[in-house]
């Protein structure tokens, strides 16, 4: 009996140890991003004028759109590694009430927002063609087994079959496209009577199984994170320009790179978006395979408090507010990299105090021993002439934004040495 007893024993020793030497699970990575933000109507105060009379507030972000309904929407996005399996979040995180996704796809994108013959895949949910999310809830896809380079161009086409608020994040450097003819039109090779949408579908993320990447760097700022003023739909943001730095790199290419950026985004303060410390677990700590994150915030803080005095907040308030996205990095084993805030001399809210409080926030950032990296975008972009400007040659207008070539300076200034050395700093 006892020898029956061993053997029972040993077999499920056996047993146990067989399953402990499966396979592991594969690792998913995050590809790409366009992060999910809410809509505010509220009013921003403005400055006096001149003559010292008050101006009348103006709108502290985007109104709702008019719905989509029974329409389909077509959504270009580009991946930031090698993939052989691909997978589609799609978010009603600030929903108000539920969404109803009647048909998806995913293929491989044309020109204009038409896609290539006979890359087109059906977008499952449980087996299911169509799905329901909750509001405030995300939501992935089956996963797709398909086998693509890095930077592959891909549309993801929604059909929504009830009325949908379209996404508040709109779109200032992709493209998205909106099928004026009704119905499902999710498999049409070409959009009928397409216009641009200025927002697009409820795509947060795409994720992948990749044969190269196994982490993630995530670009976490505003609107010179997202790119605007470089060319709609080229890809010309300084994270893409990172992507293809990493791309061409022998240690670089175990990694994807996530543009988590939003227009107008504050540390501090929400009008006209989520501020950055009540979305960075989401849109930074959540994302599947990340081992970095380069913030790149700040000039907002110092641009809205201009135009609102009651939301102003000083140097010693924004370095607090990115000493906390470090310590919560840290504490998530994330490597920190902070960038510096860029030029803006000219623009409608520059000041001299404003410029000084820039100055001192990237005093702290060159100095300070508590992350793991500096990314210089102030001394990659400002004049050599007057250094509270941008360079002439780089900016895309409003004295602000950066163009192409602006943004093709900003992923150089990212030391891929120190982004992609050893082992992590350890933290207590």
């Amino acid at each position: 009996m006892r020898l029956v007893g061993f053997g029972l024993i040993a077999t499920c020793l056996a047993i146990t140890a067989g399953a402990a030497l499966a396979a592991p699970p594969e690792a998913w990575l995050g590809a790409w991003a366009h992060a999910p933000t809410a809509y505010n109507t509220s009013l921003t105060p403005q400055p006096p004028g001149p003559d010292g009379a008050p101006r009348p507030g103006r709108p502290g972000g985007y109104a709702p759109l008019a719905p989509y309904q029974n329409t389909t929407v077509r959504q270009i996005t580009r991946l930031g590694a090698d993939a052989v399996r691909v997978r589609v979040r799609f978010s009603n995180e600030f929903g108000a009430g539920p969404l109803r996704i009647g048909a998806a796809r995913i293929a491989l994108a044309g020109a204009q927002g038409a896609i290539v013959a006979g890359s087109d895949h059906v977008l499952t949910f449980a087996g299911k063609t169509s799905v329901l999310i909750p509001p405030g809830a995300p939501l992935l896809s089956d996963p797709v087994t398909w086998k693509l380079p890095a930077f592959a161009r891909l549309a993801v086409s929604i059909y929504y079959p009830e009325a949908a608020t379209p996404p508040a994040h709109t779109i200032f450097s992709l493209e998205a496209f909106a099928a004026t003819t009704p119905g499902d039109q999710t498999g049409a090779s070409s959009l009928p009577n397409a216009v641009a949408a200025r927002s697009g579908a409820h795509v947060s993320q795409i994720e992948i199984v990749s044969t190269k990447a196994k982490q993630v760097v995530v670009a976490f700022g505003d609107s010179t994170t997202e790119g605007v003023g470089s060319t709609v739909g080229a890809f010309r943001a300084w994270p893409d320009r990172l992507a293809e730095r990493l791309a061409a790199n022998a240690a670089g290419r175990s990694w994807s790179v996530m543009n988590a950026g939003v227009g107008s985004n504050r540390l501090l303060h929400d009008t006209p978006s989520v501020n950055a410390l009540a979305r960075f677990d989401r849109d930074v700590l959540s994302v599947p395979g990340v081992a970095a994150v380069i913030v790149a915030l700040g000039v907002n803080d110092i641009q809205y408090g201009h135009r609102n005095p009651a939301e102003a907040v000083g140097a010693e308030e924004m370095i607090d507010a990115l000493k906390q996205l470090a310590l919560r990095a840290h504490a998530r084993g994330v490597l920190f990299f902070a960038a510096t805030i860029m030029p803006f001399k000219g623009s409608g809210d520059y000041t001299e105090a404003g410029e000084a409080v820039r100055q001192a926030v990237n005093g702290w950032i060159r100095s300070d021993g508590g992350i793991d990296g500096v990314v210089d975008f102030d001394a990659a972009v400002r004049n050599p002439a007057d250094y509270a400007a941008l360079r002439s040659d780089f900016d895309g207008g409003g004295h602000l934004h950066p163009n192409d070539v602006g943004y093709a300076a900003m992923g150089d200034a990212v030391d891929l040495k120190r982004l992609t050395a050893g082992p992590r700093r350890a933290r207590r």
